[in-house]
């Protein structure tokens, strides 16, 4: 038989890709060992600092360490991981906590978890991240808006979403659980940073894949896009990836 004249069209699709042990419904849970599953998102208030707070508790209740209901209730906990949380993080309730001092603190509670911080400075965070996440990690994530460089805030990326056309595969937004945000709903994430497309910071229109690749590439500036929040250049300051101890 001749072979057609026609080659098949290039199938083109958009994909999101979050964290193998979340499950969407009316609320964002997590299946736990030995109960029904569990709500994994903590919000943060008009008042408290906390959002770094509310990031590491919901990655206790992802990775199975503490149970949701207990870390809602941890300053009155006397024992357990929740006490243990409130012990070495109170003092960061209203103030916040820095990338390094986050980590400091996180590795004081000797919970079976191996945590690795990058920051801007180190370079490549955008990739570090991107990479991590494409291999279904948890990484935690400090961003600074780009305009004034007040906005400092924490949140949770448990996923990414991007294009394949053919063999060609593109990541351009990272998923977020932002502790600011509303409890997501039918959904893995509330909130997002997306690399634009037109505009200031868009460095023609590259996905973060190209930029990432690209020899000296200058940090991305991601385009924040959530309900709660005005759409807002941002830029990350800091990634904390998160591991059982055992993996390594």
């Amino acid at each position: 038989m001749a072979a057609s004249k026609f080659k098949a069209e290039t199938v083109a699709y958009r994909w999101q890709r979050y964290h193998a042990s979340l499950q969407t419904g009316h609320y964002l849970t997590v299946q736990s060992k030995r109960q029904d599953p569990v709500r994994v998102f903590f919000g943060q208030g008009d008042i408290d600092g906390a959002c770094g707070v509310h990031v590491l508790s919901a990655v206790l209740v992802l990775m199975g360490l503490a149970k949701n209901s207990a870390l809602q209730d941890m300053p009155r906990r006397k024992y357990g991981v929740p006490a243990e949380v409130w012990a070495a993080f109170q003092h960061t309730f209203f103030c916040g906590v820095f990338a390094h001092e986050f980590v400091e603190l996180a590795d004081s509670l000797k919970l079976p978890l191996n945590l690795t911080l990058r920051q801007d400075k180190d370079g490549g965070l955008d990739k570090w991240t991107v990479d991590n996440l494409l291999r279904g990690e948890l990484v935690a994530v400090t961003f600074a808006s780009v305009k004034n460089r007040r906005t400092k805030h924490w949140a949770l990326c448990v996923g990414c979403e991007g294009t394949t056309s053919g063999r060609d595969s593109r990541t351009d937004t990272i998923l977020l659980l932002d502790p600011s945000g509303s409890e997501p709903s039918f959904q893995a994430a509330n909130s997002r940073l997306r690399v634009p497309l037109i505009g200031p910071g868009s460095r023609g229109g590259k996905t973060a894949d190209e930029l990432r690749k690209s020899k000296g590439a200058k940090p991305i500036d991601w385009l924040y896009e959530g309900p709660e929040w005005a759409t807002e250049p941002m830029r990350l300051t800091a990634a904390v990836r998160f591991r059982f101890a055992y993996w390594e």
